[in-house]
């Protein structure tokens, strides 16, 4: 399997309460650029998955992400995540669709 694409990965930062400032900081969005593998999802997922998914969904793999990821950008267009990042074999599987403006 060829990692021959590039994905951002978008990690929302909690926010937590500054003494010294007396107030909540933080929450910003940190992005990632990994190495990734694009590709369809398979019929026998759609059957197991059924109503979860939307017709339009994409199977993205990177290696091993541990982080809570709440979207992706791939070519700089947004995806949400449909279903729980699945971790196998020192990869990470995201279903994916992609966000429709409207």
């Amino acid at each position: 399997m060829r990692f021959d694409k590039r994905c951002t990965l978008v990690f929302k930062q909690k926010r937590k309460y500054d003494t010294e400032l007396g107030k909540m900081v933080g929450g910003n969005e940190v992005t990632k650029v990994v190495p990734c593998n694009i590709g369809p999802i398979s019929a026998k997922l759609i059957n197991l998955l059924g109503d979860k998914l939307k017709e339009a969904t994409t199977v993205v793999r990177v290696r091993n992400c541990k982080e809570k990821v709440d979207s992706l950008l791939i070519d700089g267009q947004p995806f949400y995540i449909v279903d729980n990042p699945k971790h196998t074999n020192g990869m990470t599987v995201f279903y994916v669709s992609e966000v429709k403006n409207g």
